[in-house]
């Protein structure tokens, strides 16, 4: 090699190495139009501020609204009436329309009343609709607490993503750094007829390829980004970072048989299938009730202006009656039968639902479990591959430096070492979300 040559290019090496220092740090510092977020943060924007958990909220005020209003069906009913008249002379006929007589009658008649009555016992019928909408209230309660975990478990992925995203155009824009001080080199050399054409031109398209996944990477951001906005109540088009202070990559240190048992005594999923049987339950007993009488207790003041018709006084009648009435719908020892052949149907139904159900969160479990497992193996190969690759680059160089080995092999090291590097990091990422999907598939997210 040309001495002359030689200094260019080391001279252009120290100054394209300057470079990529100051624009790495730019890159770290730069947030113009960025908000940096933590993920305790975003969690808790996501609940005060997620439409969905808004709507869910809203059904467990409405059913604790419905709750109150049955336990109503418990206090007396309470009535008032009034009536007022205005009677013409009354003509009083005899035989058939042959003759009639005019009476002067008292043409003003008005009555009053107050009534109550007081349900004493309706076959359980009552108690019984109260518990169902108490199931009811439960059931809205498990909802909204699901759609909480869905939400939280849906923002954290987001979450990571979006800092591996960030990660993967860290080193791709190192990579264009390194590419450029390449096609510097290769210029230098093509022009000295040390190297092809082909070999620039190879990098060239190696740089654009770069350049595309930045590009990617960028819309990608952007896309999960704007997500995470609407599932948090962030103004839209708000640009996020992440920040991973205190987030620590999770060790394999929990059991499937472990995972199993917290998944069905926390998962809101099984609480709701659970509940759903009984009110099953609750709908059958309430059909039953329709087999037993229903008692009320009546008070009555009632008050009437004239007396009585035709022979009256200009007076007032006044009176009151207290008492006990007794239902009972004999018809209902047939008319029920089929509705409550249906309602133990539904129960059955709902057995099996449940154990549905049980059965969709083992298979949830076992493949959070896995996965999560598998990525915590991942971390430890992929470190192996980047001190693989550390150790290839270093000898490629040493072989480059001495003119041993052409640039294009020194550009193939660069982009193995790199891809190391990138896979690592997506790596340790996927280990922190396959750990949130497991915690959220055991019910403690």
């Amino acid at each position: 090699m040309n001495y002359s040559n030689f200094i260019k290019i080391k001279k252009v090496s120290v100054i394209v190495t300057i470079a990529c220092l100051f624009y790495e740090v730019g890159f770290s510092q730069n947030t113009d139009g960025v908000r940096l977020v933590k993920l305790d943060e975003v969690i808790q924007l996501g609940i005060q501020n997620n439409n969905q958990l808004k709507m869910a909220n809203t059904d467990v005020a409405t059913a604790n609204e419905n709750l109150s209003q049955s336990h109503i069906a418990k206090a007396p009913v309470i009535g008032l009436n009034m009536a007022y008249n205005y009677i013409g002379n009354p003509k009083v006929f005899e035989g058939f329309y042959e003759k009639n007589t005019t009476i002067d009658y008292y043409h003003h008649q008005g009555s009053a009343g107050i009534f109550g009555s007081m349900p004493l016992y309706y076959g359980g019928a009552i108690n019984n609709q109260i518990e169902k909408q108490q199931l009811i209230v439960n059931m809205q309660e498990s909802v909204a607490k699901m759609t909480e975990a869905e939400i939280k478990q849906t923002i954290t992925t987001q979450f990571f993503t979006l800092e591996k995203l960030y990660k993967q155009i860290e080193v791709t824009k190192q990579n264009i750094l390194n590419t450029d001080l390449r096609i510097k080199q290769l210029q230098s050399r093509v022009a000295n007829g040390q190297n092809l054409k082909s070999d620039l031109l190879r990098t060239e398209l190696q740089k654009s390829n770069f350049e595309v996944a930045v590009f990617r990477s960028s819309n990608s951001i952007e896309l999960i980004s704007n997500y995470l906005d609407i599932l948090t109540g962030l103004p839209t088009n708000t640009k996020l970072k992440p920040v991973l202070d205190g987030i620590l990559i999770p060790k394999a240190e929990v059991s499937l048989e472990e995972s199993l048992a917290d998944a069905y005594e926390n998962r809101y999923e099984i609480k709701r299938s659970e509940i759903n049987v009984k009110i099953a339950e609750s709908s059958l007993d309430i059909t039953r009730s329709g087999f037993k009488p229903y008692i009320n207790a009546n008070l009555l003041f009632n008050t009437q202006y004239p007396a009585q018709w035709p022979n009256y006084t200009d007076n007032i009648l006044n009176y009151w009656a207290a008492g006990v009435s007794l239902g009972w719908d004999i018809s209902s020892f047939y008319n029920l039968k089929h509705r409550t052949n249906a309602d133990q149907l539904q129960i059955d139904k709902s057995n099996i639902a449940l154990e549905a159900t049980k059965d969709v969160i083992n298979q949830d479990v076992k493949a959070a479990y896995v996965r999560f497992m598998e990525s915590v193996r991942n971390i430890t190969t992929f470190k192996k591959d980047v001190d693989l690759a550390l150790s290839n680059y270093k000898i490629v160089k040493s072989r480059y430096d001495n003119d041993f080995a052409l640039i294009s092999d020194i550009v193939d090291a660069e982009l193995q070492l790199n891809e190391a590097k990138i896979s690592l990091n997506n790596a340790n990422i996927e280990a922190i979300i396959q750990y949130y999907s497991l915690q959220y598939a055991m019910g403690k997210l």
